[in-house]
């Protein structure tokens, strides 16, 4: 019987043991080409065969080795997951297109109840399900189901978990793994882990990065398209890598030059630009891979203006025209990217998109001509080959999360960037981890509280499957209670297993609020301890979830009426309005609830969490939850001001961070008594040495990590034993 309850992705990612490098011939080897069914039309939008052979070029691969009670013999399903836009649905295609396998995309699809059967009938025929269920059983149909973390989204876990266990029922008689499941990370966590408690035997693959070789073989091959490559192309490709690669560091080099979303920029950068050495020379300055990726931008940007529109602008009009002389104004990488994104989102090349003050009107008719042919053919958007849906779309994500990023830091134009992603909801987009690097990038490290949802989605697409993200706001301690505007520290940064890869440098940035509301559709990893911040978790019409995280916050408010809580260990989930919960008739489904604490003045009133009452404000019961939320607020103080160490001025500190809180005071004097606090002159500094003694990190204080962090609060608590005892 199938249990729908979450298995613990934290105890996944520990149970992983290592990975074994795999090619994907070494994975493949096993399979043939497979029988063809006729398929009926009525499933035609998401399940089908793929005739026409892909461009695919082989990344690398990594077999996620588990420990012994999670059981990889005589699997059901081959798991593919990968960080975000890493080549999931071309590997898919492939497999399908390579074996005449049946390609399944469920982004197309809502499913539910005995989906996986229903849509089998529908597309074989009742007179046919037994026996391709009996193909699929002995490896002459393969099934290669696309896009699981897009299913997440629109049909929720408790559908995702009944689909693959009707298809696990399926295969009662399975000779070898006959369905490909693929996925993003964090969705394909959470599908190992599932598989794991319910007993599914699975092969779970983690998609990597591009070696050198395949690298400029998938750039070359790409420029040269359908045509043999010169030795021109092949030699512009090996020096355009080599300069990236002289410029980044090796760590860089991997994940940057081994990104299949790069590799597309870089080819379309290289196919664009005739005077390649020159483009060379000019790229040889950079040092970062974000600036290299906006290089690559804005080059092309600037391209079609001043190789492209302006000329043709000019040779149309300047003649009859000659008073206007604003001929190099038009067309800016602003307005190019303010009308592609509208191009996309309408369906439209109107002038009126973006209007022009400086433009006269006698032109506004010749440039509604030039925008209409040029436009549309711009390097950045393509058009969908399929014939059913000519709509425009973005050439790939790097284009599309640069643009994005861009315009969404446009004041002027940052609801059109929002309208966007509200309009991929539907269509389950998911921003690579190009958008938070160009994000933060433009930005210099400050992030807008209505982007925090996009922003912390875009990081976790840098998560592998050895490691989860999360991300941690703590409200700085303000000077001047008068002022409106707080000002948050907010890090991102990854958790890693037991036995897995070691961690990755963190990336702090900060929010600015003025209107004092964050919102989440969705917590998962989110660490939140802001008392004067209201936050919001949900969105109408759609489940919410909250998985291991943490809110200490003044309001909460529940802007969905379906809420599923997830609290496992070592983190748990704390809940902390300080002055009330907003939000009625909601529906709280508690599916786990290892140290679930819950603290509102109105808790009364929401029966379900009433359960888990804890009085946060109660100083007289100390705890190690108080004490860890204590030893943050006081220690994030100093992470926010770094120079030869970690120092803040001792009057902040003991006036307006410790205060009056009597907790705060008493983990105060223990930090200064045992070193990890000093005096020098008028500031308080971190002796991070004396942390490490204690097991006091960041990294565990930032989400609550009960476990690291019992050492400090035992010793604490011998501290004021011993305190007490000489008073």
């Amino acid at each position: 019987m199938i249990k729908f309850v979450d298995y613990n992705v934290k105890k996944y990612i520990d149970s992983i043991l290592g990975g074994i490098s795999m090619n994907l011939e070494g994975i493949l080897n096993s399979y043939k080409k497979c029988k063809k069914y006729q398929l009926e039309s009525e499933v035609s939008e998401y399940i089908r065969y793929i005739d026409a052979e892909p461009f695919y070029i082989s990344p690398s691969f990594t077999q996620v080795k588990t420990d012994v009670k999670l059981s990889t013999l005589n699997p059901k399903f081959v798991l593919f997951s990968a960080p975000g836009a890493t080549g999931k649905s071309s590997l898919a295609k492939y497999i399908a297109y390579r074996f005449n396998a049946l390609y399944w995309n469920l982004a197309n699809v809502k499913i539910g109840t005995n989906s996986f059967a229903g849509s089998i009938l529908s597309a074989v025929s009742p007179e046919k399900y037994s026996e391709f269920i009996r193909d699929l059983n002995t490896g002459d149909v393969l099934l290669i189901i696309d896009a699981f973390d897009e299913a997440e989204i629109v049909s929720g876990r408790k559908m995702l978990n009944s689909f693959i266990f009707d298809i696990s029922v399926n295969l009662n008689k399975h000779q070898l793994p006959t369905v490909f499941l693929l996925a993003r990370t964090e969705t394909a966590q959470y599908i190992a882990s599932f598989c794991a408690e319910n007993h599914i035997s699975i092969a779970h693959y983690e998609i990597g990065f591009f070696d050198e070789e395949s690298a400029k073989n998938f750039v070359i091959k790409s420029i040269s398209e359908d045509s043999t490559p010169t030795k021109a192309d092949i030699n512009c490709v090996n020096s355009y890598y080599d300069v990236i690669k002289h410029n980044i560091t090796e760590e860089e080099s991997k994940s940057f030059l081994g990104y299949a979303p790069v590799l597309e920029a870089i080819s379309i950068h290289i196919r664009n630009f005739p005077n390649r050495q020159k483009m060379i020379s000019e790229l040889s300055g950079q040092t970062s891979c974000v600036s290299i990726i906006t290089k690559i931008m804005d080059d092309l940007l600037v391209r079609e203006q001043t190789q492209k529109v302006i000329p043709a602008f000019i040779k149309k009009c300047q003649s009859s025209h000659p008073e206007f002389a604003e001929w190099d104004k038009v067309y800016s990488p602003e307005e190019q990217l303010v009308r592609l994104i509208s191009l996309i989102l309408f369906n439209d090349t109107s002038y009126e998109n973006y209007r022009l003050p400086f433009l006269p009107p006698q032109l506004v008719d010749d440039y509604q001509e030039l925008l209409n042919s040029f436009l549309p053919q711009h390097p950045f958007i393509r058009i969908k080959a399929e014939p059913s849906d000519n709509k425009p779309i973005f050439t790939g994500p790097a284009f599309r999360d640069y643009s994005l990023a861009k315009v969404i830091l446009n004041p002027n134009f940052s609801s059109l960037a929002e309208m966007y992603f509200e309009e991929s909801q539907s269509q389950s987009y998911y921003s690579s981890q190009i958008f938070f690097d160009c994000y933060t990038a433009i930005s210099n490290n400050v992030i807008h509280p209505n982007h925090i949802s996009y922003v912390y989605d875009s990081f976790k697409a840098k998560a592998t499957a050895y490691e989860r993200p999360y991300m941690e706001c703590s409200e700085i301690t303000k000077l001047d209670n008068s002022s409106n505007v707080i000002e948050c520290l907010t890090v991102f940064d990854m958790m890693a297993g037991n036995k897995c890869i070691p961690k990755r440098n963190e990336y702090a940035t900060s929010m600015i609020f003025n209107e004092n509301i964050l919102h989440f559709d969705q917590l998962a990893n989110v660490f939140i301890d802001a008392p004067h911040i209201t936050v919001s978790i949900g969105h109408s019409g759609f489940d919410a979830r909250i998985y291991n995280s943490s809110v200490i916050c003044k309001n909460i408010e529940w802007k969905t009426n379906n809420i599923a809580i997830e609290s496992y260990p070592p983190e748990g989930c704390l809940l902390v309005a300080r002055e009330e919960f907003i939000g009625n008739n909601i529906k709280f489904d508690i599916l786990s609830d290892y140290n679930l604490k819950v603290f509102a003045p109105n808790l009364n009133t929401y029966y379900r969490l009433y359960h888990y009452n804890y009085n946060f404000e109660d100083s007289s019961k100390l705890d190690i939850i108080k004490f860890i939320h204590a030893l943050h607020c006081i220690l994030i103080e100093f992470r926010t001001h770094r120079k030869d160490t970690l120092a803040k001025t001792a009057e902040r500190i003991e006036f307006v961070t410790v205060g009056g809180s009597k907790i705060k005071r008493k983990v105060l004097e223990y930090l200064k008594c045992c070193g990890i606090i000093y005096t020098d002159a008028h500031l308080y500094k971190i002796n991070e040495s004396k942390m490490q003694e204690k097991h006091i990190n960041f990294n565990a204080l930032s989400h609550m990590d009960i476990d690291q962090l019992d050492f400090a609060f035992r010793d604490f608590c011998e501290w004021i034993n011993m305190s007490s005892a000489k008073e």
